[in-house]
């Protein structure tokens, strides 16, 4: 009864969360309808039946001749009017001859028209700096641009588009300097890690701290989720906030960086309809390069020549079916059987408009993507709402809501290719009446190994999906006490709640059971609300023309809450059953592991002050400072202090810059603050106990209930924290042909958690310290090049981004301690390092002819065998023959976007870089088990990947011969080390814009058609040339422990946070088609 109460309680929560949307849709509905009366004239105010209507017509550009969407044109005084289209174009229909148009755009100077006889009415805007300059989002306000001192980078939503893809992450790649993205594979849903200015922290024993070095995100001032859960298409622009000058106001949240999100909101006007949308076909960019049947049977015998312990011999023969499959040549490649192509379409509907004291916007949306996989699918509804109400001359309100529900299916995860590479070749798919042959690879390797094609033809008998429901609800009020003194209130409410219903029946490829007494179902659920409420005093005020002062209080409070449970059974008794009926399964939970439920709660007390200072717009100074309060930490270290400060100097305002024409724009800055990590989990600080039994005597009957310490109170536990010294400039050639900014930056970490280990007496083997330092230093540099500017005809512009981090430790536990060799960690290196034996090649016969093998004397190897280096010439290889091999730190990356626009046609290419990097490549491993691993029949399991290996015949030093032997292969770790360099194309988009009377009849105002290629090729990959990998970027960035096991003749260290590229599934190439309609 519990139970249901528990169930009913959280359904009217959920109830009352999702019911919020659509009564602010019934608000915004009458406002709309208003709107649309306004506009139709049945006010009394304009309802005129005997006015003559007269048309005015015109379009708007800049002085330089572009044309200007967007543009507002109302009758002045009134609420009537209309924007701008997509090529300046505007129609309005009026009453009033002697009316008077007001023309107005963001960063534009107003212009105002009197019409008399006029019905043609062209208009050029001038750019308004300081209009234009108001609008950069920096953090619980905005700046004017020329006024920011610390590192900001814009991307606006036009620049989003160019990629068409279902989340943020995709987008951004190569599209900001200093933020650094790595993918998790195709899987349709799946997501991403971003690192802006590289890592900061060490992960600790469990690994979880690894999350805390990635960017907190902030939609319209309200601390949000992740990225991957916002919709690109709700996004007008976002600001990524990169230095401590800039993050310091974010204080014990902000040393990941700060990524800001402005979304869309209504603004004065009649309603423009839109809508976007797209539909693509997705295919993979290639395959795993797999031997085939006969290349298969050859490595069989291979194998069985160079067994190490009964050379000759083999249990891995090639059996009776595969003897026969080969004299048929049967050579099934599982990979095409499989993959088929995948489909995505994406529709968003959208409406926004408003008056002059009331403003609105809505949106609607649906994506759907079908995988590569045919049980893969990923589908997402979203809606989103805006509303702003000026209440007389100084009271504005406002609120938004985004609200997404999802639904993911993916059983078996990323890591269904793994099996296709290894099921053997020399077997048919099918059996002799068509029938699917279950177990293909029956008397040879991995025999109980279920055919991949039950996923095609057992779809009801396996399930793994998630459903997601997400709402962000916010509202505003702001007061206008004094001119320049401003109060404003923000409450926001996060809600988010995940259930996964997973289900494998036997006889499937998730399962090889055979009975349905060994099928298994999963449900595990989570739910996460927080509740962000902020208080805001502005000053703003300019004292005798030059002296501009402005000051920020802030007082915001956070309260968390999250809670999850999982169940796990076995024995379902039947497929259609799932996971429906928990109490049927005949294997109840019994191991911890199959059961269990958590809870936490969290809260942060805040304050904040910032203090902006401009002298005649030379001469800039912020000062900031926030202090956290959190509930987290134990009484005495529960605040931390944040301080900040930032200068700039723009020098384009110096009067000696008139002797220099050709620079249009110079901006010196410098700051230097501190911000932080809340890396210390909700109820770390205290000491925890397990509960046991102990046997006083024999039997249950002496068992007595007793407890022990886990770990122990650590209350003097503190937050991580960074500081960073920036130095930037931003300039401009040319009258801002070229444009640009350089930004050195060199940030110091102090507090990291480590694992100290304890003595046993104390109960716990190890407790967390504050005692961890790392280092990291940068460049980055962003350049704009307007190569062609010719309005009407040609434009060519090309973006450019290039950047660098060089991060290192500089103490573990104490200063004495240099390394920690079971993470990989060492000081004076890179966060995560290779450390590991130097492969030199295979030995060769011609060194055990020669002698040179036997100088080896331990380990014995033979020819064909991995050869390392002897670091220390001791004629024996062991631990102290390991050393650095590399890292996984690009030496730079970066991004190219071009631009290009004739007449009504344009286009852009995208292009992104990641260079001088390793990576870890498992299945090419030599002691890796399961799927990945280099075939060396390794406890029964190859992978059929072909590589250049070792014989008599091909003495290459690529890989070593193959092993029937079974066992683990000496020094097999050093063959999954590769370079990781890429240059990608990552996008390339045609897209023509039709006149705005070609769909005069539909009532369509603007009309653009796109086809855009994602991922069309690579440019340059060693790995991929080497037919070694399809995709050389990393699809796992691993914490905690590596995935490979460790090497049993080196005992060598697991590198944390490696990049792999592993068998998930493999990346795609998309073909869309799109449109863009206004009404």
């Amino acid at each position: 009864m519990q139970n249901c109460l528990l169930n009913r309680n959280m359904l009217a929560r959920i109830t009352a969360i999702s019911a919020f949307p659509i009564l602010l849709l019934g608000v915004s509905a009458q406002v709309i309808a208003g709107s649309a009366a306004a506009k139709s004239g049945v006010s009394a105010k304009y309802s005129q039946s005997s006015a003559v209507e007269i048309e005015i017509s015109g379009k708007v550009t800049s002085s330089d001749g572009q044309a200007l969407p967007g543009v507002n044109v109302l009758v002045k005084s009134t609420v009537r009017g209309t924007s701008a289209d997509q090529n300046g174009n505007y129609k309005l229909v009026i009453q009033e001859a002697d009316a008077i148009l007001v023309f107005s755009l963001v960063g534009y100077a107003s212009k105002e028209v009197m019409i008399g006889s006029q019905r043609i009415i062209n208009v050029t805007l001038e750019v308004d700096n300081k209009t234009l300059e108001e609008v950069v989002v920096v953090g619980y306000g905005t700046q004017r641009k020329r006024d920011v001192t610390g590192s900001v980078v814009s991307v606006s939503e036009a620049t989003l588009k160019e990629v068409p893809a279902p989340n943020l992450i995709n987008q951004l790649k190569g599209r900001a300097a200093g933020v650094s993205i790595i993918s998790n594979g195709s899987t349709p849903g799946s997501q991403g890690q971003i690192r802006i200015r590289g890592n900061r922290t060490l992960t600790t024993s469990s690994g979880t701290a690894d999350s805390q070095d990635g960017p907190l995100v902030v939609v319209d001032g309200i601390p949000f989720g992740g990225l991957n859960d916002i919709n690109p298409d709700d996004i007008l622009n976002l600001e990524v906030l990169k230095d401590a000058s800039a993050t310091a106001i974010y204080g014990s949240r902000g040393s990941g960086g700060v990524i800001l999100v402005t979304t869309k909101r209504g603004k004065v006007g009649k309603p423009v309809f839109s809508y976007d949308g797209y539909h693509g076909e997705t295919r993979v960019m290639g395959k795993f390069n797999v031997m085939n049947g006969p290349e298969y049977a050859q490595f069989k015998l291979d194998a069985a020549k160079y067994n190490r312990t009964s050379p000759g011999t083999s249990g891995y023969v090639i059996t009776q079916k595969e003897q026969e499959a080969l004299d048929k040549g049967i050579s099934t490649n599982w990979q095409d059987l499989i993959y088929k192509p995948g489909f995505m379409s994406n529709h968003q509907l959208g409406v926004q408009g408003g008056s002059e004291t009331t403003q609105y916007s809505i949106g609607l949306g649906y994506f759907n993507e079908t995988g590569i996989i045919p049980s893969q699918n990923f589908q997402r509804f979203n809606i989103r709402a805006t509303i702003d109400q000026r209440i007389g001359k100084h009271v504005k309100i406002g609120l938004n809501t985004l609200n997404t529900l999802t639904y993911q299916n993916t059983p078996g995860g990323g890591g269904i290719p793994g099996g296709l590479v290894r099921l053997t070749p020399l077997a048919s798919p099918y059996n002799a009446d068509g029938t699917v042959n279950t177990f293909p690879s029956e008397g040879s390797i991995d025999a109980a190994g279920v055919s991949p094609l039950t996923i095609l033809t057992k779809k009801d008998s396996y399930m793994g999906r998630t459903r997601a429901l997400r709402t962000f609800n916010s509202i505003y009020a702001e007061v206008n006490i004094l001119p320049g003194l401003k109060y404003r209130f923000n409450a926001g409410l996060n809600f988010s709640q995940s259930n996964y219903n997973g289900y494998n029946g036997p006889l499937t490829y998730f399962n090889s059971a055979t009975t349905q007494a060994s099928s298994n179902a999963e449900i595990s659920n989570t739910e996460y609300w927080d509740v962000n409420l902020q208080h805001l005093l502005y000053f703003d005020k300019t004292f005798a023309g030059k002296h501009k002062l402005g000051f920020t209080a802030l007082y915001e409070y956070t309260k968390n809450h999250s809670l999850g449970s999982r169940f796990t059974v076995t024995g379902v008794p039947a497929d259609y059953i799932k996971t429906s009926n928990f109490s049927l399964a005949s294997g109840q939970p019994v191991a911890s592991s199959d059961f269990g439920n958590s809870f936490s709660e969290t809260g942060l007390l805040s304050y904040m002050g910032r203090l902006n200072y401009s002298y005649a717009d030379k001469y800039l100074l912020t000062m900031t400072l926030r202090r956290d309060g959190s509930s987290t930490l134990s009484p005495g270290n529960q605040y931390f202090n944040y301080p900040a400060i930032g200068l700039g100097w723009n020098v384009i305002e110096e009067s000696f810059m008139k002797s220099a024409p050709f620079i249009s724009n110079l901006k010196l800055r410098g700051g230097w603050g501190i911000s932080g990590n809340r890396n210390v989990g909700a109820y770390s600080t205290l000491g925890a106990l397990s509960a046991g039994y102990y046997n006083f005597g024999t039997g249950t009957a002496g068992q007595q209930l007793a407890y022990t310490v886990t770990s122990l109170p650590a209350n003097d536990l503190t937050w991580q924290s960074t500081s960073q010294l920036d130095i930037g400039i931003d300039f401009g050639i040319l009258n801002n042909r070229i444009t640009g900014s350089v930004d050195w930056y060199h940030q110091k970490t102090k507090n990291i958690l480590l694992s100290v280990p304890l003595p046993a007496s104390n109960g716990a083997g190890s407790t967390l310290k504050n005692l961890g330092k790392t280092e990291g230093k940068g460049v980055e540099v962003t350049t704009t090049f307007e190569i062609i500017r010719k309005p009407k005809r040609f434009n060519w512009s090309i973006d450019a981004t290039y950047f660098f981090n060089r991060e290192k430790i500089t103490q573990l536990t104490t200063p004495q301690e240099q390394s920690n060799l079971g993470a990989g960690w060492f000081v004076g290196q890179p966060l995560s390092v290779i450390y590991d034996y130097k492969k030199l090649g295979i030995w060769q016969t011609a060194d055990k002819e020669n002698g040179t093998l036997a100088k080896q004397s331990s380990p014995l190897q033979n020819p064909g065998q991995i050869r390392v280096e002897d670091l220390n010439g001791d004629g024996k290889i062991d631990a102290n023959d390991r050393q650095l091999l590399g890292n996984f730190q690009p030496k730079w990356e970066g991004g190219l976007t071009t631009r290009f626009s004739f007449r009504n046609f344009d286009a852009s290419v995208v292009a992104y870089a990641r260079m001088g990097m390793k990576v870890i490549v498992p299945y090419l491993t030599g002691n890796s088990t399961g799927s990945g691993g280099f075939a060396f029949f390794n406890q029964s399991r190859v992978n059929q990947v072909k590589t250049d290996y070792w014989t008599d015949t091909n003495p290459t030093n690529a890989f070593p011969a193959p092993d029937a032997s079974g066992a683990v292969a000496n020094f097999g770790s050093t063959l999954g080390y590769y370079d990781g360099s890429f240059i990608k194309c990552r996008s390339i988009n045609f897209g023509y814009t039709f006149q705005s009377n070609v769909f005069k009849k539909i009532g369509a105002t603007s009309a653009r058609i796109y086809v855009n290629l994602t991922n069309p090729f690579i440019i340059y990959s060693p790995l991929v040339k080497d037919k070694l990998a399809i995709d050389p970027e990393g699809n796992s960035y691993a914490s905690g422990q590596s995935t490979l096991n460790p090497d049993a003749s080196s005992d060598r260290g697991t590198p944390e946070r490696q990049i792999s590229v592993n068998l998930n599934n493999p990346p795609v190439r998309q073909f869309t088609v799109g449109v863009n309609l206004k009404f």
